[in-house]
This record gives C-alpha cells, sequence and structure tokens, in this order.
C-alpha cells in the first residue's frame, strides 16, 4: 500500500467516526479548573489537579501562546482551583507562578480593546476577578476597567432577555446565573454545552430535592464531556461538548474546499454524511450540535457542502446571518469574526451571487505584510488567510487578485526553513495544510517548489491514524477539534499526491 492509499484509508476511518459521542476535543484548562471547583468527580480532584500542573508554562501562565489575550481566563482559574484543592509544594509554586503570570500581563487589557478576544471574557474574567480578591492574591482590578463596563454591558443585555437553553449567553452561564433554574438545561442534560456553565449550575443546585433527576443528568453530561478528550482523567473536560454538528460539518466543508468532497474513493462514505447534514438544517440554520442555537459559520459551511452536492437547498438561507456589512455567526455578537463572513462570501458564490460590502470588509482586514491575521473564532493566520484567498478567488471578481497576490507572496516569505508553516514558529502537520491549501488555489507553477518542500515535510512526520496537538482554535480558550484539523492535513497531503498525479 502506497501512501495515497495511507492517507484515504486515513481519511475513511475519520470520516466514519464523525459525531461519534458526541465528537472528540482537546482538554481545556480553564473549564477543567472549574470543573474542580464547582464540581470535582466523585474520584477526588487529585488526578484532574496533576494534569492541570502539567500545563503550565514556564512563564507561569496556562494557555496558548499564540493568543495572549485568551491566557488570563485559564490562568485565573487554574489559580484560584489550585487555591481551592492544592496543597502540595508544587501546587502552591504553581500558584505562585500564576499570580505572578496574571500581575505582569494584565496591561494587556489596557483599552481599546480588541476584536479577537475569546468568547465570554468580557463576562466571565471580572467575575473571576471578583472571586480573585477575595481570596487577597494581590491581582488589581485596575487594568480591566474597559473589560469590567464591557462586562457590566453584556450582563445587562442578558438580565434584559433572559436566554433560555441551547443559547449563547447561557454557554457563559458560570460568569452570570444566579439561581438554579431548569429553563437552561438543553437536550445534553448539561448547561450551555458547556462543562464549566454546568458544573457552576451544579454547585447553585446542590442539596435540592427537587433537582434530583437533574443533577444527575448534569453530572452524566460532565462525565460524557470528559470522555471526548480520550483522556481518561476524571475531571479533565474541554471546553464545548458536544460538537457533533461541527465536527461533521466542517470536515466535508474542508473537502469541498480541498475539491475532495466528490472522489470516488471517498463517495460511498461522504453520501450519507451529507444527506443526514440536509435533514438537520433548520429554517433557522444549523448549529455545532441539534441542541445549540443554529450560528453563520456552520451553516454557511452547510449551505455550500448541500449546494455543491446537488441539494435542494432555498437560497433564503443565504440572508440568515447577512448585516450591512459582512456577516456574523450569532445575533448580537460585539465582535465580528472574518472568518465567518469568508465563508459566507463562498456559499454565495455557489449561487453566482456576490455581497460586495462583505467583500470589502475582508479586504480591509489583511495586514499590510499581506496575511489575514487570527479573529476570535481561530488564532491561526493560516486558517484565516486560507478562507479569505478562497474567498475572494470564488467571486471571479479581478479587483481582488493583488489582495490575493499579496496573501501569496506573504505565504511564500512566512514559509520555515523546513517547508512547514506555523503561526507561533514550530511547524505542525495542520497550518502547513492550510498553508499548503492555499498555495494550491493559485495553480501557478512558481509556486510548486514551495508545495513540494511543505508536502516532503508533511509526509516525513505524518503518522497515519493518529492526531497532534495543535490548538488553533479559539473559546474561552484555545483548543483543537481532531477530526476538522487532521482533515487539514489529509486534505492537503492528498491534493498534492492527486496533482503530482495527474501531471506524470
Amino acid at each position: 500500500m502506497d501512501y495515497f492509499d495511507i492517507l484515504i484509508a486515513d481519511l475513511r476511518a475519520l470520516i466514519a467516526d464523525l459525531g461519534k459521542n458526541g465528537g472528540q476535543m482537546s482538554p481545556s484548562v480553564y473549564d477543567t479548573a472549574q470543573v474542580l471547583r464547582f464540581a470535582p468527580p466523585e474520584e477526588g480532584a487529585e488526578p484532574a489537579l496533576d494534569w492541570l500542573l502539567t500545563q503550565q508554562h514556564v512563564d507561569g501562565g496556562w494557555g496558548s501562546l499564540a493568543a495572549p489575550l485568551a491566557r488570563h481566563m485559564p490562568t485565573f482559574a487554574a489559580v484560584l482551583a489550585l487555591q481551592q484543592h492544592g496543597q502540595s509544594p508544587a501546587a502552591r509554586e504553581a500558584l505562585r507562578g500564576g499570580v505572578d503570570f496574571l500581575q505582569q500581563t494584565a496591561y494587556q487589557w489596557q483599552p481599546p480593546l480588541p476584536e479577537e478576544m475569546p468568547v465570554g471574557v468580557e463576562l466571565i474574567l471580572p467575575q473571576l476577578l471578583c472571586e480573585a480578591d477575595g481570596l487577597n492574591l494581590g491581582l488589581s482590578s485596575e487594568p480591566y476597567t474597559a473589560l469590567v463596563e464591557l462586562g457590566q454591558y453584556k450582563r445587562m443585555l442578558i438580565q434584559k432577555h433572559n436566554p433560555k437553553a441551547g443559547t449563547t449567553p447561557v454557554f457563559s452561564w458560570e460568569a452570570w446565573g444566579e439561581k438554579p433554574e431548569t429553563a437552561v438545561i438543553d437536550g445534553t442534560g448539561g448547561v450551555g454545552h458547556n462543562p464549566s456553565a454546568t458544573a457552576y449550575w451544579l454547585q447553585k443546585a446542590a442539596g435540592q430535592p427537587n433537582l434530583t433527576a437533574e443533577r444527575a443528568a448534569a453530572h452524566r453530561y460532565l462525565n460524557q464531556s470528559s470522555a471526548a478528550t480520550f483522556l481518561n482523567i476524571p475531571g479533565v473536560v474541554p471546553t464545548a461538548w458536544p460538537v457533533n454538528r461541527y465536527e461533521q460539518i466542517y470536515v466535508l466543508h474542508i473537502l469541498q474546499l480541498a475539491g475532495l468532497l466528490e472522489h470516488p474513493a471517498l463517495a460511498d462514505i461522504v453520501e450519507p454524511e451529507i444527506d443526514d447534514i440536509f435533514r438537520a438544517v433548520t429554517p433557522a440554520g444549523i448549529g455545532f450540535s441539534d441542541y445549540f442555537v443554529p450560528d453563520g459559520d456552520d451553516t454557511y459551511a452547510a449551505l455550500a457542502v448541500l449546494k455543491s452536492s446537488n441539494r435542494p437547498v432555498d437560497k433564503r438561507f443565504l440572508d440568515l446571518f447577512r448585516n450591512e456589512t459582512h456577516f456574523h455567526a450569532y445575533p448580537g455578537e460585539l465582535q465580528p469574526g472574518p472568518t465567518v463572513t469568508a465563508r459566507a462570501i463562498h456559499a454565495l458564490s455557489l449561487w453566482g451571487e456576490r455581497y460586495e460590502p462583505a467583500e470589502e470588509f475582508i479586504r480591509q482586514r489583511q495586514t499590510e505584510d499581506g496575511r489575514w491575521r487570527g479573529d476570535k473564532w481561530n488564532t491561526s493566520w493560516l486558517y484565516a488567510t486560507y478562507l479569505s484567498v478562497f474567498a475572494l478567488q470564488a467571486t471571479g471578481a479581478p479587483e481582488h487578485q493583488p489582495a490575493i497576490q499579496k496573501a501569496i507572496q506573504a505565504l511564500l516569505a512566512q514559509q520555515n526553513p523546513d517547508g512547514g508553516w506555523s503561526t507561533t514558529g514550530l511547524s505542525n502537520l495542520t497550518e502547513t495544510g492550510m498553508g499548503i491549501l492555499t498555495l494550491l488555489l493559485c495553480e501557478s507553477p512558481r509556486l510548486q517548489p514551495a508545495i513540494q518542500r511543505a508536502f516532503g515535510w508533511m509526509l516525513e512526520n505524518y503518522q497515519p491514524f493518529a492526531f497532534s496537538e495543535t490548538m488553533c482554535w479559539l473559546n474561552k480558550q484555545e483548543y483543537r477539534i481532531h477530526r476538522v484539523d487532521r482533515t487539514f492535513e489529509l486534505a492537503a497531503m492528498l491534493s498534492v499526491a492527486l496533482a503530482m498525479e495527474e501531471t506524470a
């Protein structure tokens, strides 16, 4: 069996597992720390606490170095969990390191606040700061004044609308919830599809006999979400669960963008997944699970897959998340996500339509060096650049060519000596796959040396049926949704292999 057959077998196995057990996701420091604080597992806090200690960086903080502002929530939560449970010398030292990190980096929250802030940070971080203040840890609230004010405004809106289960405010229920109302419990048995929110609800519901069944369901939810990390450590949980539709839709959308969705070697296993998405789309769109409110990202990716697969899709869906200048993921979001708009522009192109304000929105966010920086949903500039280039090219508009060519030059300039790419400097398979897929869009012979160098590096570092640890996605903190990110890797290698076969 040659490498092409191995790649196909790897991808087929991945597709066969889409959505299995609610999806597979990396563990979250923030959510694990919050679960330990509010609803520690029956096995005790030590196993998860030990895992938390292994995740701390040498600078004392937790979280990805690629997303500085996303490091404060997990670090605050870890410090508070260590304050509550950590008795060993190692735990006390880690706590001091975390406090030092927060003291030294608080200035990063001075205004103006950036667009690409982690989800719920304006609600959660002020709450964590308030709790830390009660423990006399010496953490000043002054640098966070602008964020606190934004959080107060957001909290006022939440109280006004009284959000229910499966909505975005409930995803951060631990930052504003007060009473353990059953109205916030969704079909998963949890609160907000989020372990932190669910654990906090459990703390509030403790000892209430009228909520015995709901508490049991919430505990089951936490156990099931923990299983999604594949670590088998009690209390270690992901940042969201379930994510079965997210996993399913994005994998197929990546294959579509790479031109692999209709490949004969995949058709028999892909077609049932497309039919399943078609049945799942509601009049309001589709969300990352069937129990969560629809969003623009999942909806436009699903529409693109369905349209290109000749399913009868009503074009009115294209307007669901459109506004005057761009497309949004959720109604009322404070910061726009350019990658959502890029997905929408591509979906529009499949109907032969354009929305020029959105195209201008994308072009304006290209940096001087030719890249698109990561946004609120993903920290990787390679991800944002890939979607932006694809979207602009899909319009067929010649006025976008300068921006596209500038992006290609940026990719060539940023390629590492070993042939790979990365946001943080050290090449990784996921972002190198994104880089290859971007260069392949241009079909230019002059790009072949860069593509071949990247392809060679990927093959050298590829391990069949395995997952890497690169985390680019951003929510309350960074995370990896394994099957989606693996698809970027496999799609890139397969695309190059097919192109080589055609020119042989």
